[in-house]
Formats: C-alpha cells, structure tokens, sequence
C-alpha cells in the first residue's frame, strides 16, 4: 500500500538534496585559486562559458535557498494530497457513505456543496460539476460503485502547519496524526540524531512552512546554509515515512475487519536484529514474502529474508495448527504484534 508513492516522493526530496549539496559545493569552487584542471592535458571545463553571467555568491545562495525550500515544502504537499486520495479510494471501494458514518457523510456533503457554490474558482474550473451532481447522487444513495470526490474532503483552506495538517486528515476521517508522527520511530530518530533548529514535528513544520511564505511571497531576510536546507529534506523523508504508517495503520484496521486482510501469526519472541519467533496458524510463508507487521500504534512493512523451523533453514513452510517459527523479516517490530496479508 502506497509504496510506489513513497518511494516517488523519497527519490525526489533525495535529487534536492544532491541539487542543493552539488550548487553548494560549485560555489564555494568556482571563485577558489585552487579551481583548475587536474591535470595537463586533462578534459577541462571552460568556467568562463558554463558561469556566463552568473548570479554573485549572496544572490545564487539565496536562489538556492528559495528553490530548496518551496520544492521541498511542494513535495510534502502534493504527498499528503495524494495520499488521502488513495485512502479515499479504498474508502469508497470497502464502504457505503452510510457505513462510513454520519459525521463523515456531513462533511462529504457539505464539501460537495462548497464546490458547487465556488464551481468558478480557478481550482475547481477543470471539474465537470454535472458528474460532481450526479457521484454525490450515487454516494447518497448508498448506490454501489460509487466514488467519492476528493476535492470535496481535501479543501486545504491554509498551508500544512500541523493544525491544518490534522484538519484534513479529520475531513477523510482520520484522527491522531500529530500524536502518531510525533511518536514514530523515524521522526523521533530525525530529532535524536543532532542537534536540531527546532525540538517537535509540529514546531519543525511550522518554521518550514514559514520559510516557504517567505521565498514565494516576500524578501528572505534569513538565507539558510546548504546543511540546513538538507535538514529540511530528511525531515520531510522521515514525516512522509511517518504518514504512510498512520494510513497503512488505519486501512489494515478496516481491511481486517472487512475480511480482507488475514492474520497469519503473532511475534511471541524477539532476538537482536530483525529476527523474531511468529506463532502461524493456517498458513503459508515463503521466503521474500511481504507481511505487514501490525500492532497497538505501529505498522510497518516487512519481507521475508530467511525462515527457520525447529531450528532448520527452509524457503516455505505451511502451518496448520500453531507453529512457532523463526523469521528475519528486516525490521524490527515488538513482540504482541502480528504479522497480517492484505488482499
């Protein structure tokens, strides 16, 4: 679930912050005595053809500085959007409007009501207001294969400081974000690694977003260097890691309620490293599997590196009555949770 996505997003925060390590690194050489050719005879650049007329130093760096943190503060962006999307999707494709409750079929509605009163806005000009009327209709009446309208629930009235980050994800029905992100693993490593520019996801945010208001709508009086703006990107990496668990979470909770997720163990013991003991029942694991691990507050995505079973290496093993089995699975995960399929 939304891996493909991930890793889009992952690669592309990764490309600004070799963009902003390669401009910092051609600036601070482009003016040194130092800066020739290695060697006689050596290919060489012509400095003078590739600088052209260059910007000065202060006003590359603050182009650099403006670009880094509205590219990346975009990237966020436009991951949280789509995310949500494809959250409501699963929705829209695993319940009716009714069964996803009243509170979330108001908000629905009144989101469907909003687009047609602002239909002439410049965002919703593209959407075609006769199917708008006629899905609403189909998810009203609880009609099958009905398909909720994003733009209806995804209104991002402000930029996504925490508060509005929280916001939209209440409209799809989702609670806890901030509580999730703060307490997830890879934020909480973001912030014990080094000594940071500020001490919370929700503070981190806050002050990224500022600096982004700054470069797209006004003068930069506060030119960040090139380690700070790399900050930036891995804390962006570690947030969107963070979010896809918190939907991951929440979309195994309803799968396995639906019926269509399966759990095939439960992770009684757990050694150093990624190697834990699962109690099987009922199933079939195989070496390179993918499970998710599933637990009070986590969920992560594991696979199967290797499988042990009274104490001798195999590839596949099927379990009818409880089994315990030794797995490496790559992560590591606690003992209590279990490891589920997703159909």
């Amino acid at each position: 679930m939304h891996t493909a996505l991930l890793d889009r997003s992952l690669e592309a925060l990764d490309a600004v912050r070799k963009h902003i390590s390669f401009s910092a690194n051609l600036r601070s050489q482009v003016g040194a005595a130092s800066f020739r050719c290695r060697a006689d005879g050596a290919p060489c650049f012509d400095m003078e053809h590739i600088l052209g007329d260059a910007a000065d130093a202060t006003s590359w760096r603050v182009i650099d500085h403006c670009a880094a943190v509205t590219r990346t503060y975009a990237l966020f962006e436009s991951f949280v959007l789509e995310i949500l999307r494809e959250y409501l999707t699963f929705l829209s494709g695993s319940y009716t409007l009714t069964e996803l409750g009243q509170e979330f079929k108001s908000k629905y509605t009144r989101g469907v009501g909003q687009i047609l009163i602002d239909q002439d806005k410049q965002r919703f000009r593209s959407l075609d207001m006769t199917s708008i009327i006629r899905a609403a209709a189909d998810a009203v009446s609880d009609r099958a294969n009905y398909q909720i309208q994003p733009e209806a629930l995804l209104r991002a009235e402000q930029n996504l400081r925490m508060t509005e980050l929280q916001r939209l994800f209440s409209q799809c029905g989702l609670s806890g974000v901030e509580q999730w992100v703060t307490s997830h693993s890879a934020v909480e490593e973001f912030f014990t690694t080094q000594s940071r520019l500020s001490e919370t996801a929700a503070s981190e945010l806050r002050q990224i977003v500022d600096y982004r208001n700054e470069a797209a709508h006004g003068d930069v009086d506060d030119v960040l260097g090139a380690d700070v703006l790399i900050e930036f990107t891995h804390f962006f990496d570690a947030l969107c890691r963070s979010i896809v668990d918190f939907i991951q979470y929440d979309t195994l909770r309803r799968a396995k309620e639906l019926g269509r997720a399966t759990v095939v163990g439960v992770i009684s013991e757990r050694f150093s490293g990624d190697i834990v003991v699962a109690k099987v029942t009922n199933a079939t694991i195989s070496v390179n599997d993918q499970l998710y691990i599933w637990g009070k507050g986590l969920t992560m995505l594991a696979e199967v590196k290797s499988i042990r079973l009274t104490d001798v290496e195999v590839e596949t093993v099927t379990i009818a009555a409880e089994t315990e089995v030794g797995l490496r699975i790559g992560v590591r995960a606690k003992v209590g949770c279990e490891l589920v399929t997703f159909t």
